[in-house]
């Protein structure tokens, strides 16, 4: 006994951990039985955070823990990139690629906003801003050295936000009249090998490759790892007709319940000063979302309702279920969602590097400065003070 209580703290399974993990994966539990917005992902975040917050002592899990999930997540995020989806994107190239392109745009838009006005740090605000999916923004956040708190909750905000307007919206105004298009996904007769042997050889060269880019310390590498492994793979070689539910819950449930643990009160203070900002800027991201929809519906032959839901800027997920059951393009909105996250999980990496980098040659006087770095009042009075003595020292 005691030697697997000794092994388990070499694993990183401490106290803290193991209270995180277990908060967590009732908070999944929960969010997935309630059907909350967010699903397992919040409800393991809140759960964990609500623990934290009590005060109870919670410590994140360890990172190989970490790692497995955000490839994991990469891996069922990668593998919604079907021979189907391949094809809605070659009928409506175009649409795809304005479509990517605008909303990129827009984020970078709110997140220079936030980065100038709000003084958020760079990588938060652009992972906080960015039209991608919660759990993969939380992840690039972690690695990019980001608030990763500030970032799960824009996106929940913004998350809830969408999932509220979009169904009234649809159902009360336009809801198209053809009948919901047929499943995303169909394994093919061509699949080689048992279902269980493919899943198997997909998790062995996600795993592997992943931990290979996480020691390497490329940006986001594991994340990226898995998805662009099983976007290669599922539609070319293995022909999963879908990945189990419990690679999903599992990526959730741990990314959600680091993230919860990591919140505590000094984290909430930090916060504050954004909720103004984060409020501001979920309205701007879904008006110009809907505007951007709106205008590619005139310019297409699409119509409005799939370009609305593929302009929005909640989770992919959501959005694909909410587009099956509304009636509109499934397979389309996928497209349009699944481009959009792999174009800003490659592109978003290098260009937080970049804008620190030209941040960096800027005189101090140029760069926005930190809230967290404004001197206190009692350090503003003692700087005029020891002035004023100057002063009069020079005077004499």
């Amino acid at each position: 006994m005691a030697k697997a209580l000794q092994g388990l703290r070499r694993a990183g399974f401490s106290r803290g951990v193991v209270i995180a993990l277990g908060s967590g994966l009732a908070g999944a539990l929960l969010g997935r039985t309630f059907d909350i917005p967010g699903g397992a992902f919040t409800g393991a975040m809140l759960l964990s955070a609500l623990a934290a917050l009590g005060g109870l002592h919670l410590q994140e899990p360890p990172r190989w823990l970490a790692v497995t999930a955000r490839i994991v997540l990469g891996l069922t995020t990668g593998a919604a990139v079907t021979v189907e989806t391949i094809h809605a994107v070659a009928r409506a190239a175009l649409p795809v690629g304005l479509m990517v392109l605008a909303l990129m745009g827009i984020g970078l838009t709110a997140a220079w906003a936030l980065h100038r006005f709000a003084h958020m740090s760079l990588p938060t605000a652009l992972c906080g801003a960015a039209p991608g999916a919660l759990s993969a923004m939380v992840a690039l956040a972690d690695d990019l050295k980001g608030d990763t708190p500030t970032v799960a909750s824009l996106h929940l905000v913004r998350l809830v936000s969408v999932l509220l307007v979009m169904p009234i919206l649809a159902t009360a105004a336009f809801a198209p009249a053809h009948s919901a298009p047929a499943p995303l996904v169909a394994a093919p007769p061509s699949a080689v090998g048992p279902h269980w042997a493919r899943l198997a050889v997909l998790l062995a060269l996600g795993l592997a490759v992943g931990f290979w880019a996480s020691r390497r310390q490329f940006p986001a590498g594991d994340f990226l790892a898995g998805m662009l492994i099983a976007a290669a793979l599922n539609p070319t070689l293995l022909h999963l007709s879908d990945l189990p539910f419990s690679w999903k819950l599992f990526a959730q449930w741990i990314i959600g319940c680091g993230v919860g643990a990591s919140v505590t009160r000094e984290t909430l203070r930090q916060f504050k000063p954004y909720a103004l900002a984060g409020g501001l800027m979920t309205a701007f991201l879904i008006l110009a979302g809907m505007a951007l929809g709106w205008f590619l519906s005139l310019i297409t032959h699409l119509d409005l309702l799939t370009c609305l839901l593929g302009a929005s800027p909640g989770g992919a997920t959501t959005l694909i279920i909410l587009a099956d059951e509304l009636g509109a393009d499934a397979q389309l909105v996928s497209a349009m969602h699944v481009s959009r996250m792999i174009i800003i999980m490659l592109l978003l990496p290098a260009l937080v590097r970049l804008v620190a980098r030209l941040g960096a040659g800027r005189p101090a006087s140029e760069q926005p400065q930190n809230l967290s770095a404004r001197p206190s009042p009692s350090e503003s009075l003692s700087r005029a003070l020891r002035q004023s003595r100057r002063l009069k020292r020079s005077v004499k």
